[in-house]
């Protein structure tokens, strides 16, 4: 294993409240009902669009069009690029484990369908100085759990698929490593829980970011 490549949301951090936060602004905005976390839970995982997409059909009964979801779609945009870390933090155990990993000399990365700006300026503020590949979504390339940016990340830190460790917590994640052909572990403590992903097929690697260091250590 020369690489070992990441979600973010769910994954390394826990930002479950700074995107609550946002949308449930944008939400208030336009008279639609609050979003709790287990909503947003559900409603995340393949873009901050998609989730307030989500959000607007269950919690804004009465509909919206196109152009005042767009409205909406910016206002939680902008709430959220102005207080992207306030809640957000590393779940336990993770800044130590990447430590650990960048010590042993294997490449670090970070592949998130959150737009590239805030991805960039939240891994500045809480995990700077770690990783050798950051991107969130970018124009001209399509979202997880398409792998072309995580095969672009891959080739620009000089490893290769079958060297390569893709970790989420997501069934878009186990998409996403399953078409670019990386081993791909999926973690339990993120926002889809034991019985989701079971649900849906998915092999459990960790419960806890300690079993992740476990299953990644045995694996240099």
């Amino acid at each position: 294993m020369k690489a070992v490549f990441f979600d973010l949301d769910g994954t390394l951090l826990d930002t479950l409240p700074d995107i609550r936060n946002a949308m449930n602004y944008a939400l208030r905005a336009y008279d639609g009902d609050e979003a709790s976390y287990d909503d947003v839970r559900r409603y995340v995982g393949r873009g901050l669009y998609k989730a307030l997409s989500s959000a607007a059909i269950e919690k804004h009964p009465k509909g919206l069009d196109e152009n005042e979801f767009g409205l909406m779609f910016a206002l939680m945009k902008n709430c959220y690029m102005r207080h992207p870390v306030v809640e957000t933090k590393p779940y336990p155990g993770i800044p130590e484990l990447l430590s650990v990993l960048k010590s042993k000399g294997i490449k670090l990365g970070i592949v998130s369908n959150k737009a590239d700006q805030i991805v960039k300026e939240i891994i500045s503020e809480l995990l700077p100085d770690t990783f050798d590949f950051i991107s969130g979504e970018r124009e001209g390339y399509p979202l997880k759990p398409d792998p072309k940016l995580l095969l672009e990340g891959i080739a620009s830190v000089g490893a290769s698929p079958s060297e390569t460790v893709y970790v989420g917590d997501s069934e878009v994640d186990a998409e996403t490593g399953k078409r670019a052909g990386v081993k791909t572990l999926i973690v339990s403590y993120g926002f889809r829980n034991k019985e989701e992903l079971e649900g849906n097929g998915i092999e459990i690697s960790a419960d806890s970011a300690e079993e992740l260091h476990e299953k990644l250590e045995s694996m240099i």
